[in-house]
């Protein structure tokens, strides 16, 4: 007999219930541990959880949250995704979607998926598409509309759209209601009312090419301020762009929380390189990250830049070296105006072009890095240096004087300073790793190391994309 709702479980069900607890604890900590981004190995794993036995079965099944995370790929079975949704009921929901449209089975998929997503829009709180093409872009998105011209995403949180290949399509904008959005990624779309939302605190905008229409490139960058103008509330600004040869002077926006900004232009040619960023002004701004192709170019940046430079206390800089250095008697130096007044804190780990290994040394760097490195030191604001591994092997008890040779000289009494080595007590410079670095520190009481965890932040959605340090 079913005992009824008001009646004390007996010992039984109380037993029952904890196994069912537990199992549900340990199901989500094993498919959490062993995520996989193919949904071909998704599937496996519950299967492989579900065939145990009935009890494990029914388990698994009667738990939302299991399978909430769901990825859709063209020409999976309709009754797995039909059944993963079925599963998943009200429970929140972290979609990552893959879209082709190279067949009619693919187009198929697209309508299905844009139906689902706008049918279970409210319990969506992370998006991740992926698309090959603006084409089966503008298609899922037409999809989208003709089922509900403004889905109501009250729940999103998460938006990431990339691109595996660009193209020269105009892009449809996204349609729905996102109150909730507050991290946007946006590949190679064009900007839009969607960007703008009162809770978006981080926004990353990649691929964009101004430079083949100086007029239509004139509407997209006036655009994009008038919508960066109604973000009042970001923290961080990430802009891939490659930015017209003639600067259109358009109009000031202020992000006043902005804190992190990263700024790419691909353009090798030279030209007015930093017009668009000079239109924002980012008072409360700490860190800058630059990634440029030459020299001129970077003198271009930073002379319509010269108050975001003095204000930053955290540079970074990515790509060949060239395009920030100076030779001043014949040795080699950081551009006196990248140094500006409140900097402490410089990271050279994703430039190159200086490096090599010499043999007799055992170290990676040439002698133009290391008088880099020794001329950063001697700056007084800077008191953190981060950089490549200086030694190879890892074996820093056999190279003090060379250590000591760059950083003695530049110690001044009184101040403590520091430069990690990232990745130089690990193999895989790669990847990301714990304790993996080596700090040198000298103060009064002389020069010493240690071991650290990386500087470098984790993998994570506000972090920025590889495509910007490596391309």
């Amino acid at each position: 007999m079913t005992p009824s709702v008001t009646s004390p479980p007996s010992p039984a069900t109380r037993e029952a219930l904890t196994s069912f607890d537990i199992l549900g604890v340990i199901f989500e900590a094993c498919l959490a541990l062993d995520f996989s981004v193919e949904w071909q190995s998704d599937v496996w794993q519950k299967m492989a959880l579900g065939a145990v036995c009935r009890c494990w079965r029914l388990v698994l099944e009667s738990l939302p949250a299991l399978w909430s995370h769901i990825i859709l790929v063209p020409r999976m079975p309709q009754y797995y995704i039909d059944k993963v949704f079925r599963l998943a009921k009200a429970a929140p929901k972290r979609l990552s979607i893959e879209l082709l449209r190279d067949s009619e089975l693919d187009t198929t998929f697209l309508s299905s998926v844009a139906a689902l997503l706008v049918a279970k829009a409210e319990s969506v709180t992370h998006l991740s598409v992926h698309y090959y093409s603006y084409f089966a872009w503008n298609t899922f998105i037409d999809y989208i509309s003709a089922v509900n011209s403004q889905p109501n995403l009250s729940s999103l949180q998460r938006l990431s759209a990339t691109l595996n290949q660009p193209d020269t399509e105009l892009s449809h904008p996204f349609p729905g209601l996102t109150p909730s959005l507050e991290h946007l990624h946006l590949d190679g779309l064009n900007p839009s009312s969607f960007m703008i939302g009162p809770n978006i605190v981080t926004l990353v905008l990649m691929r964009w090419d101004l430079v083949d229409n100086p007029i239509d490139s004139f509407v997209f960058a006036a655009t994009l301020l008038d919508c960066l103008d109604q973000v009042t509330n970001l923290e961080t600004l990430v802009i891939d762009i490659n930015e017209p040869l003639i600067a259109h002077s358009i109009h000031l926006v202020v992000l006043p929380h902005l804190n992190n900004l990263t700024f790419v232009c691909h353009t090798s040619s030279p030209h007015a390189c930093g017009t668009l960023i000079s239109q924002i002004r980012v008072p409360q701004a700490q860190a800058l990250t630059l990634c440029l192709t030459s020299l001129r170019n970077m003198q271009h940046f930073l002379s319509m830049n010269e108050t975001l430079i003095s204000c930053v206390t955290s540079l970074r800089l990515v790509g060949h070296i060239s395009a920030y250095i100076e030779y001043t008697g014949g040795q080699a130096k950081l551009l006196s105006s990248l140094m500006g007044t409140k900097l402490h804190s410089l990271n050279l780990f994703d430039v190159t072009g200086l490096f090599g290994y010499n043999r007799q040394r055992r170290v990676f760097v040439q002698t133009q890095f290391l008088e880099i490195i020794a001329h950063t030191l001697a700056i007084p604001t800077v008191l953190h240096l981060v950089v490549p591994p200086l030694l190879s092997p890892p074996y820093p008890d056999l190279h003090p004087t060379l250590i000591r040779s760059l950083f003695e000289p530049a110690s001044i009494p009184g101040r403590t300073q520091h430069v990690v080595e990232e990745h130089a007590l690990c193999l895989d410079s790669g990847s990301y790793h714990s304790k993996c670095s080596r700090r040198w520190s000298w103060d009064h009481h002389g020069l010493h190391w240690t071991k650290e965890a990386s500087t470098l932040p984790p993998p994570d959605y506000v972090s920025f994309p590889e495509s910007i340090w490596f391309d």
